[in-house]
């Protein structure tokens, strides 16, 4: 499997808000993610982060309506690449999570959630390089 794309994330066919919204991932997220690449061990991935409107997000559990919070990550295992969608600024846990689903792609959503849990809360001394 070449693509990946975790979470219900659908662009609106007639409203463009990316281009009002799109900007460059700001400096503290960039570190983070490289941080968590280098922890991961895939620092050969270039990962994007792109921010969307709630307005661009269907949940189909809600009778498809639009207007909800997101983040996920789209995978593209071929060319090693990820874009990280969000609707909210992303924290170092939301960073952490979406990298391990690139890291580790056969692992469940509950696995993630754990180990994002556990690494999180892990002393930062144990990471120094």
């Amino acid at each position: 499997m070449d693509l990946m794309s975790a979470g219900e994330y659908y662009q609106k066919p007639m409203v463009s808000v990316l281009s009002k919204e799109k900007t460059t991932t700001n400096i503290k997220s960039t570190s983070l993610i490289n941080k968590w690449q280098a922890l991961l061990g895939i620092s050969d991935w270039v990962i994007l982060c792109e921010p969307i409107s709630e307005d661009q997000v269907v949940d189909e559990i809600e009778d498809n309506s639009y207007g909800h919070e997101f983040l996920g990550i789209y995978i593209d295992f071929k060319n090693k690449t990820g874009t990280i969608f969000h609707t909210r600024e992303l924290n170092e846990e939301d960073i952490l999570h979406e990298l391990l689903h690139v890291r580790f792609n056969s692992w469940s959503e509950e696995k993630v959630n754990f180990w994002t849990d556990l690494l999180i809360k892990t002393p930062k001394s144990l990471f120094q390089f």
